[in-house]
């Protein structure tokens, strides 16, 4: 079975990713839907890590306690053991523990038909997961949002985020909407409390 990805493939795993965050339905059936389409999904994190990377270094420079963010993980920790619990956050919650959870679920809500391409969508969803956590964290180092707007700044950007996601679960998945609701607050606590752990190992 082959799980090298070809260059058409990644632009239809883009195209599809970016139409369903402007909430087009029809781009569900863009990903495919089986064992070996979801394994070459995870090519989606060559995109990724870069973007991620940068994040990373601008969070680094901007180690403030208003921020919760890797700086100040790094200036308690030390940067060894910062990146250390910040990449098996980054491992657990994408490669390991959410997947894992879906297919136990799959089958009781009755969509596991569609598991595979969910995983699909899920992992393409993270390019753009990741430009709008680019983009906030320049924001907050460039000063565009002042100190006073990164409360309302950060629900914002985790409403987007949340309906983004329910959005795939709906389409991708093909849960109800209260289903993929209950599913992107189960994520969340399980992402949380795998943070929760991963900095408390660091320190």
């Amino acid at each position: 079975m082959n799980y090298s990805i070809a260059l058409q493939e990644t632009t239809r795993g883009l195209i599809a990713t970016w139409r369903m965050f402007w909430r087009d339905p029809r781009a569900a059936a863009l990903f495919e839907n089986s064992y070996a389409g979801a394994v070459r999904s995870y090519w989606a994190i060559v995109i990724i890590l870069p973007i991620y990377l940068l994040t990373i270094a601008i969070e680094y420079g901007v180690p403030s306690d208003n921020y919760g963010n890797f700086g100040k993980l790094a200036a308690q920790a030390g940067l060894p053991g910062a990146a250390l619990a910040e990449f098996s956050i980054f491992a657990l919650c994408w490669f390991v523990a959410w997947p894992l959870v879906v297919d136990r679920l799959a089958p009781l809500l009755n969509c596991n038909k569609n598991f595979f391409r969910y995983v699909a969508a899920y992992n393409w969803m993270h390019v753009p997961y990741a430009l709008v956590g680019l983009l906030f964290w320049t924001g907050m180092m460039s000063g565009i949002i002042h100190d006073g707007n990164i409360a309302i700044a950060s629900f914002s950007l985790l409403g987007l985020l949340w309906t983004y996601h329910w959005f795939i679960l709906r389409h991708a998945l093909g849960l109800n909407g209260g289903y993929a609701a209950l599913l992107v607050a189960l994520e969340f606590i399980l992402s949380a409390m795998l943070k929760d752990f991963a900095i408390n190992a660091a320190l």
